[in-house]
């Protein structure tokens, strides 16, 4: 049908398959550690879904990759921006939904306190 492929050629089309898989790959990561957030919303799995987020970025920035759409650096940037915001308002929310139960433990923590000295 056509003329064999180049060497050249090849190896694009195989860094490319490669380079799909691994951002497939990380994106099934980013969904996964975002379900379990969203199951058990908590510090450590905020931890976890940024850091997934972070290695997906990190992937896409350093091989240059510019997603299905061909977007412009400065757009990769606003998107990443708005990414950040984000996860600051998630991280924020967190905070306030354990504001409470933080307090109730200083508090239990200074009736034990006052516990202890009263039995020493």
């Amino acid at each position: 049908a056509g003329a064999p492929a180049s060497f050249a050629e090849a190896l694009t089309t195989v860094q490319r398959t490669v380079a799909q898989q691994d951002l497939d790959r990380l994106y099934m990561d980013v969904e996964e550690q975002g379900r379990q957030l969203l199951e058990d919303p908590s510090p450590d799995g905020l931890t976890r879904y940024r850091s997934s987020i972070r290695n997906f970025i990190a992937y896409v920035v350093k091989n240059g990759l510019k997603l299905r759409s061909a977007i412009a650096q400065r757009e990769l940037h606003q998107i990443i921006d708005k990414i950040d915001e984000e996860l600051l308002s998630m991280a924020d929310g967190l905070i306030a939904k354990e504001k409470p139960l933080l307090e109730l433990a200083e508090k239990v923590g200074q009736i034990n306190g006052m516990i202890c000295d009263m039995k020493a």
